[in-house]
């Protein structure tokens, strides 16, 4: 991995929830260097089980296989309008809306809200690409 996620996953208290994931290797390959992660959850995202990730600077939607080739949408956080998420007892959801449409994440967990709520309310920084 390019930045150490797993320490971070610690620092956030989600390591148990998350440490197994595929994704992560992605994660930590796409990360810059000094890019902070602030949340972490799964869901489904356009009928398929994904990784979603928040730092300081985007959102990254992953999706990865043993077999298959990644795929990853990056949205930065400049372009979000507006999110909501939607807690019910087990199983929630959560709604980004950007000027290209709303992304929506079904089956997510509703323990995840406090710290996604945290993430999304945290300055947003630039970095150049």
């Amino acid at each position: 991995m390019g930045v150490d996620v797993l320490s971070r996953l610690k620092e956030l208290g989600i390591y148990s929830d998350y440490y197994y994931r595929i994704e992560l290797k992605v994660l930590g390959q796409l990360l810059n260097m000094d890019e902070k992660l602030n949340s972490v959850l799964t869901g489904v995202v356009d009928g398929k089980r994904r990784m979603v990730a928040v730092t300081d600077f985007r959102i990254l939607i992953i999706s990865a296989g043993v077999v298959s080739q990644s795929d990853i949408k990056i949205i930065k956080r400049t372009a979000v309008k507006s999110w909501q998420f939607t807690k019910k007892f087990l199983l929630s959801s959560v709604s980004i809306i950007t000027e290209q449409g709303e992304i929506l994440i079904k089956q997510t967990q509703a323990k995840q809200e406090k710290l996604f709520t945290w993430a999304m309310n945290q300055e947003i920084k630039e970095y150049d690409e």
